[in-house]
């Protein structure tokens, strides 16, 4: 299911690695090489609280699904299940089912322990707050 969301020419980019999210930019989404792991679309924003990330997962369940934050990387990871999966006897296969991954630096720290993720209607809706150590702090002045 997820295969035709992930392949097309029109996602651009050129794999699962890493990509750099900055504040004017977008990370570069698309499909992984042959035989590897497919690369997942994403909608990333910043509101004054962090990021909020959107991804397609149609088919996905939640055991079939990895969300991990390591410094500041992100890593989603999706296992799909298809039915007929063992079967070599195709006479046409243009829907293929297996793992999909995509890492992504984050432009900043954000705190793991209170990020939500939803799985709705085939799409996963990630919340990561800014740490509290990236939260710009006003300093106040004091006469001499």
């Amino acid at each position: 299911m997820l295969d035709w969301y992930f392949r097309g020419s029109d996602r651009g980019g050129s794999g699962a690695g890493d990509d750099l999210i900055g504040r004017q930019g977008s990370g570069a989404g698309g499909a992984g090489g042959a035989g590897g792991p497919q690369g997942i679309p994403l909608n990333i924003f910043e509101n004054e609280d962090g990021l909020v990330l959107s991804a397609p997962m149609p088919g996905i369940e939640e055991s079939d699904l990895d969300i991990s934050v390591l410094g500041d990387e992100l890593r989603l990871r999706a296992s799909e299940r298809g039915p007929g999966q063992e079967r070599k006897d195709y006479l046409l296969r243009e829907w293929s089912y297996g793992p999909y991954e995509r890492r992504v630096r984050l432009p900043y720290a954000v705190d793991a322990d209170r990020a939500v993720a939803t799985l709705g209607n085939g799409v996963l809706v990630l919340t990561l707050p800014r740490a509290a150590s990236t939260r710009p702090r006003k300093i106040a002045l004091t006469s001499g």
